[in-house]
């Protein structure tokens, strides 16, 4: 045995002398010493920069039930998704090549899929806000909606002329958040108002169905289109950015049904609303190692953009249904 663990020791000395010396060779001069340096910086900085700054936030709720009676809970929570991917974490889709999230693709798409998910609410709200004449007031909530629109990758040059600086995608959504704030304290002071009726929750939902729509069409076209390729690509890519669409939705409507809940217990759909908030978060729960786009008819490769996809119709046939009932309370209110 010593013998052995002896030639075994041996051997090992060897090896590490033979490696040694190619490492040695490998940079015997400053310019390969140089070149070695900054390789070895690229090969870690990308992958562990990345990782480190890596964050898919699927918290499934949070607490606003500190803001008044007056105030909009779903304004509140819209105004916190924005301040927790812009501020808290860091927004990844504009960081240009020297930064190490620069590599990320999956945090990116789940990104910018929030924004587009609050946008499109915070639109549907700025068209039916009522607010007292002659005040900055009835601009708080349109301007929030434009600068949400604003493109999701810029950093500090216009992505059509790389020669003309422009604002960065995160200062633009920082000014709708403060712009959704101020709109909320508008509402605490009565500079504005809000009429919590069946009518308003109408065209919230259908601002909704609308990017639900969008996320179906988005999922389906790549269903057809990728999975005839032995790797799709593409498929985290569509999978994340809707699935963060979803998730804002899901977020959103929890506090939309605390604003609403006199408008749901009344016309008896608050136990629809529970299943289409379900569907949402069944959605938002999927969390796959690495996405497949797998053979639609195939036995051994998963497909979750199917799974996501199978979710977002489920919410979106809920949430229809809803919408018949209260154009129906609506018309017999009136």
């Amino acid at each position: 045995m010593k013998v052995y663990a002896r030639k075994a020791v041996e051997t090992a000395k060897k090896t590490c002398g033979r490696v040694g010396e190619l490492i040695k060779g490998a940079f015997d001069t400053w310019p390969k010493a140089f070149v070695g340096v900054i390789a070895a910086l690229i090969i870690g900085y990308y992958p562990l920069g990345g990782k480190m700054s890596e964050s898919i936030d699927k918290t499934a709720d949070y607490d606003f039930s500190a803001i008044s009676e007056k105030q909009l809970q779903t304004v509140e929570a819209i105004s916190f998704l924005i301040d927790r991917e812009v501020n808290k974490h860091i927004w990844t889709p504009n960081l240009p090549f020297f930064f190490p999230a620069y590599s990320l693709d999956n945090m990116p798409n789940f990104q910018i899929g929030i924004i587009r998910g609050v946008k499109s609410i915070a639109s549907s709200l700025a068209k039916q806000v009522k607010c007292v004449e002659d005040e900055k007031a009835p601009k708080y909530l349109p301007d929030a909606a434009n600068l949400l629109a604003y493109p999701e990758n810029v950093w500090l040059v216009s992505p059509n002329n790389k020669l003309k600086m422009a604002a960065s995608s995160s200062s633009q959504y920082r000014k709708a958040r403060k712009k959704m704030k101020n709109f909320n304290q508008a509402l605490e002071s009565e500079k504005c108002f809000w009429v919590r009726d069946e009518k308003s929750l109408y065209a919230i939902n259908l601002s909704v169905l609308r990017g639900l729509r969008a996320a179906k069409r988005q999922l389906e076209n790549e269903i057809k289109e990728g999975n005839s390729s032995w790797f799709d690509t593409k498929a985290d890519n569509v999978f994340y950015l809707n699935q963060g669409r979803l998730y804002a939705y899901m977020i959103v409507l929890k506090k939309i049904a605390r604003d609403y809940k006199q408008v749901l217990m009344a016309d008896n759909l608050y136990q629809d609303w529970t299943i289409m908030l379900r569907a949402l978060q069944d959605a938002v729960e999927i969390n796959p190692e690495v996405v497949l786009n797998g053979k639609i008819n195939g036995e051994f490769t998963a497909n979750h953009l199917m799974s996501l996809g199978y979710y977002t119709a489920k919410a979106e046939n809920v949430l229809i249904k809803i919408n018949v009932r209260l154009k129906e309370e609506d018309k017999d209110a009136n």
